[in-house]
């Protein structure tokens, strides 16, 4: 008995339809009446029906992966490509933003600041000196000239009101000038960009497996995916929460998955050279040397903010 006849043996047992199997599975009909009839020649590829027979398989409660084992000469073989060599590079979201430098201008403002912290003082000593000539005893004296008495100031007690009144003004100068710095330094600071480092690339059997870093995740952490084809579309959160396994095209688009928090998560899809597109934390998703005919297993580590920010 063929794999076909066996499925369609084991969903008639259970009383199903194809349309209960392709609401279960989100297989088109079509494609689960050539899988039953052996007519792999429709199907968008080898993966493909490797894959349908998977999900139809569980569908109906029977083992997967001894299924395909028993009916392996059935089976069109997977596609045969030379291993990729493994490579490093980093891509940026942003290569521009890298090069971006601050305006002139900011590089001159500690200068401005303490030249004008000099002139400052300056003007301010040479107030108080005028003001302190105009009250010396000669003023004094000459103001008086009609009594007998002439009441003369305390030389001491001027200069140090004098002085108190120079401290206190150049503390208040000095303490602008340093908030000035810190708000200066503060605005040529800009925020660090989500950035997507490549760790590793390599292949895994009908795989190409790539591992990437989300560099400065922000806070929050969206997979967003586009396209205007059909792909098998994985995605799984660590090793076991299943967020989408199923068929996904135009009418799907755009799709979000919410990772915040997440340390660990891959994204399985095939048809990669079809028109998909996919961003994380808004970092568009580039495979490097990427196979056109391997499905694409991409894996993303996201690094630890906190401790970015100690470093």
């Amino acid at each position: 008995m063929g794999i076909g006849e066996t499925l369609k043996e084991a969903r008639e047992a259970k009383n199903l339809s194809l349309d209960d199997i392709q609401r279960a599975t989100k297989i088109q009909t079509r494609y689960l009446q050539a899988i039953e009839k052996g007519n792999y020649s429709i199907m968008p590829g080898n993966f493909y029906v490797r894959a349908f027979i998977k999900e139809y398989a569980a569908a109906v409660d029977l083992d997967p992966d001894a299924l395909m084992e028993e009916h392996r000469s059935e089976l069109p073989a997977a596609s045969d490509e030379s291993s990729v060599q493994y490579t490093r590079v980093q891509r940026s979201r942003k290569d521009t933003t890298t090069s971006t430098k601050s305006p002139a201008i900011f590089s001159f403002l500690p200068t401005v600041i303490v030249v004008l912290l000099v002139i400052g003082i300056i003007f301010t000593v040479w107030y108080l000196y005028q003001e302190s000539q105009e009250g010396s005893p000669d003023s004094a004296n000459q103001g008086n000239n009609d009594n007998d008495e002439v009441y003369v100031g305390d030389p001491d007690a001027s200069e140090t009101k004098d002085e108190e009144s120079n401290n206190t003004s150049n503390d208040n100068e000095e303490e602008e000038g340093s908030q000035e710095d810190e708000n200066t330094e503060k605005e040529e600071q800009p925020e660090p960009e989500s950035e997507l480092k490549l760790v590793d690339q390599g292949t895994q059997g009908d795989d190409q497996v790539t591992t990437f870093e989300l560099v400065h995740p922000g806070d929050e952490v969206i997979v967003e995916v586009t396209s205007e084809n059909d792909h098998w579309l994985q995605i799984r959160e660590g090793e076991n929460n299943e967020l989408y396994s199923a068929m996904f095209g135009e009418s799907d688009s755009p799709l979000k998955e919410d990772l915040t928090g997440a340390d660990q998560f891959m994204i399985r899809y095939g048809n990669p050279s079809g028109g998909i597109e996919i961003s994380v934390a808004g970092v568009p998703l580039e495979v490097p040397d990427m196979a056109s005919t391997k499905v694409q297993k991409v894996f993303i580590e996201v690094a630890d903010e906190s401790a970015q920010q100690q470093d």
